[in-house]
């Protein structure tokens, strides 16, 4: 007997399981790995991050494009990947997802110049539902890297942080998802860079491409699926937990308190109006955390970093309440500078019950709240420190909030009514 697969095109929920780094699903999870281990891996892959952003940023500022600028820095220490296929018939491929830029693309063959991958290449002469773009194509306004070839094909060229690059052509192709609750879903006709020359500095061949849910229209999956996305994420530090889950187009979570969503140089702005520790509301200058008027500033909200960080006018009054609380009931671990790090002797699990949230307050009435396991990390058996960090940043404000202090949240991102919706919950309720 023959068994075939069912494949539906209907309007569904689009909802894929996200793979963690510390999830033992992802390919580089390591059993052995030491607490002290992970969080300089978090640690500096954070840092990491926040340096593209800023570049990106900076450049974008500059050219007004996104390809020129540096695109995510393949990120060794944090952000999901997801499973999906291409092509017809499809071909499995594993992609980082990211907020912060806006093109899929994988690798494919004829490869002039590939990186090693685990999974097979993307063969684009084998599928019968592959079209290369030709020039002037919606959307290639959004692409600097964009050119038009000798065959009236349009081709990309991103260059990364760091030296990655990927250039190949844009075209049309279908996509196979694999969702938690309804099976396997068929979505055609959509715009991916289809990779021949990818070049990347370092040996993780874990992933085959990038996701990119970023803001710009026509290129970017958060549009093309439906304006409408959503992601949850529980205790990334339990490599067990499985319920992280991202939702693409209609049937995303787009419940709970909203704030206004806004889109500059094609990242996600959120208006954080203040920060409180327990009842306590911290005296911030409204401006510390504001967009500026020469597009300086302001608050991203962040899928690829672990750590958060504030903008100066912010973190050192958070900083000096924090310190002021833990007076008398923690050792202090001193560091160099004063706001190199605040560390404390003892287990956050143990000996930080009942220590006060720290919430933070956005336009429109949504709060996040962090507690402990949000706002600290272990940095070893009797070590831990706050996983918030000055943002040291060239451009003075620029704030990003990262996936720690999203624990427990569902995050949902509409680009219709441009809101940001905010909700607590654990993930396992969401996806069956």
């Amino acid at each position: 007997m023959v068994l075939s697969m069912s494949i539906t095109t209907k309007p569904s929920r689009l909802a894929m399981k996200l793979i963690h780094r510390n999830s033992y699903l992802h390919p580089l999870y390591d059993p052995n790995e030491t607490v002290e281990g992970r969080w300089k891996r978090e640690e500096t892959s954070s840092i990491e991050r926040f340096a593209y952003l800023e570049s990106k940023i900076k450049e974008l500022k500059s050219v007004g494009s996104e390809a020129r600028s540096s695109l995510i820095p393949f990120n060794r220490g944090s952000g999901f990947l997801v499973n999906l296929s291409i092509g017809s018939p499809p071909v499995t491929q594993l992609v980082v997802v990211d907020t912060g830029s806006s093109l899929l693309w994988v690798q494919c063959l004829p490869c002039i110049n590939c990186f090693r991958q685990s999974s097979s290449w993307f063969d684009p002469l084998k599928s019968t539902s592959f079209k290369i773009l030709g020039c002037g194509f919606p959307g290639y306004n959004y692409i600097s890297g964009y050119k038009c070839n000798g065959f009236n094909q349009a081709e990309y060229k991103l260059r990364y942080l760091g030296g990655d690059t990927s250039q190949g052509v844009l075209a049309k192709e279908s996509l196979l998802f694999d969702t938690s609750d309804e099976g396997k879903i068929k979505k055609t006709n959509l715009t991916f860079g289809c990779g021949h020359m990818n070049f990347k500095t370092n040996d993780d061949d874990s992933y085959n491409g990038v996701f990119g849910l970023g803001a710009y229209p026509d290129i970017t999956m958060a549009t093309q699926l439906g304006n409408k996305f959503s992601y949850c994420i529980g205790d990334i530090n339990n490599p067990l937990y499985t319920h992280n889950h991202l939702v693409l187009g209609e049937g995303s979570y787009t419940e709970g308190d909203s704030t206004p969503l806004k889109i500059h140089f094609g990242h996600y702005y959120v208006t954080l109006q203040g920060i409180s520790v327990g009842s306590k509301k911290l005296k911030i200058d409204p401006i510390a955390f504001a967009i500026t008027w020469n597009g300086n500033g302001g608050v991203l909200i962040d899928s690829g970093m672990t750590y958060t960080k504030l903008a100066n006018g912010g973190f050192e009054l958070l900083y000096d309440e924090i310190l002021d609380l833990m007076k008398g009931l923690l050792e202090r671990i001193p560091t160099e500078r004063k706001f190199e790090g605040l560390c404390f002797k003892g287990v956050v699990s143990r000996d930080l019950i009942g220590f006060p949230t720290v919430t933070f307050h956005f336009a429109g009435g949504a709060d996040l709240v962090l507690e402990s396991g949000s706002l600290f990390r272990q940095h070893g058996g009797d070590r831990f420190c706050l996983a918030i960090l000055p943002s040291d940043s060239e451009m003075l404000n620029l704030s990003v909030i990262g996936i720690l202090a999203q624990q427990n949240y569902n995050v949902a991102f509409d680009l219709q009514q441009m809101k940001l919706f905010i909700r607590r919950i654990d993930c396992e309720l969401l996806v069956d």
